[in-house]
């Protein structure tokens, strides 16, 4: 099993699904909302309104897709033959993440692709640097989500509950975390929850604002899902 062929598999069972140009067209339409409010309206919003209301359905979405790579293995009986071996486990969970990173790359794209379309209708001054950014977030965003979640599918597989509690994750849980540190909580607890990737990922892949130690924690916890990953898949019976 050649990791080349799975990731070939994966990016036509990526492009042949009509949820990808769904998620896509709701991210745009969205985006193109607040870009008509302000050419017609006079909508006091910038360029980082356009790009938050892109986020609103393009964070889900690009989280669900990534995920969609292996829970259709989860609910199918090819992965007993896909995982006959060791290596192939190996070579399956690289494949996966090249898999999500490819995802985050199509909705990088889509997002640097609104904002440069929005930039044209509105007027509005863009950064050269927001193009980059774009891409590069929502590389690692998907990453980080669909990686995230196929480490717990390893222990728990039933992939509906998957994708609610993912849905959950990007959408509720940055909120639940900001209503918990608006409470007197100790000065290490609260930095330990402002640093956490499910708290600041969500609300900053709008705007594209992160920090240098965010991308750090980021780059971070990616590795460490992967190795983890690569680790468990071989322990696990399929």
């Amino acid at each position: 099993m050649k990791v080349s062929k799975l990731v070939a598999f994966d990016v036509k069972r990526i492009i042949s699904s009509w949820l990808l140009y769904l998620a896509l067209g709701l991210s745009f339409l969205a985006a193109f909302g607040i870009a008509y409010s302000i050419k017609h309206l006079s909508g006091p919003f910038t360029m980082s309104h356009i790009t938050s209301f892109y986020a609103m359905f393009g964070s889900i979405f690009s989280a669900v897709i990534g995920m969609r790579l292996f829970s259709v293995d989860l609910s199918s009986e090819t992965i007993s033959l896909l995982l006959n071996t060791k290596t192939n486990r190996v070579k399956y969970g690289l494949s996966k993440m090249i898999g999500f990173g490819i995802v985050g790359l199509i909705f990088g794209i889509a997002c640097a692709v609104t904002v440069y379309i929005t930039k044209i209708y509105t007027g509005v001054d863009v950064e050269q640097m927001l193009y980059w950014k774009s891409i590069l977030n929502y590389v690692l965003f998907t990453m980080f989500y669909a990686a995230l979640f196929f480490t717990i599918s390893l222990f728990y597989r039933k992939v509906t509950v998957l994708f609610v509690v993912a849905v959950l994750a990007v959408s509720f849980l940055p909120n639940l975390l900001d209503t918990l540190l608006q409470a007197d909580l100790p000065a290490f607890l609260a930095s330990s929850i402002e640093h956490l990737p499910l708290y600041f990922f969500p609300i900053y892949i709008g705007s594209h604002n992160l920090e240098l130690l965010q991308y750090g924690v980021v780059f971070g916890s990616i590795a460490l899902l992967a190795v983890l990953s690569f680790t468990f898949i071989q322990k696990q019976d399929y």
